[in-house]
């Protein structure tokens, strides 16, 4: 037949390894079910956030490109117009001396 359950019996194995093991198993539970709970939803939102940021980033340098380029259309055009009327492609230049544009 079976032993009997004394609490005398069992008392060594309630405060000893048998105990821990079993402590161990329900705070490794409980910090499963935080990470679960808690931590993965924290995580998946902290990505998002992060990703829409970088979209945002990517979208702003996208329309500040397309603001250069007309910026730098417009300069030049502007600067052809000025050498039109210049008629800067008629300078023949004189090996000695020096550009134009570092005038003393």
């Amino acid at each position: 037949m079976m032993a009997e359950l004394d609490v005398a019996g069992l008392a060594p194995y309630l405060a000893g390894p048998g105990a821990a093991v079993i402590v161990l198993m329900a705070v490794l539970y409980g910090l499963y079910q935080l990470a679960i709970s808690h931590l993965m939803p924290l995580a998946a939102a902290l990505g998002k956030r992060h990703l829409d940021q970088i979209d945002a980033l990517i979208a702003n340098q996208r329309a500040e490109g397309v603001a250069f380029a007309k910026t730098l259309t417009s300069i030049d055009r502007r600067l052809a117009r000025l050498e039109g009327l210049t008629d800067a492609g008629s300078f023949a230049p004189n090996p000695g001396a020096q550009s134009p544009d570092r005038s003393t």
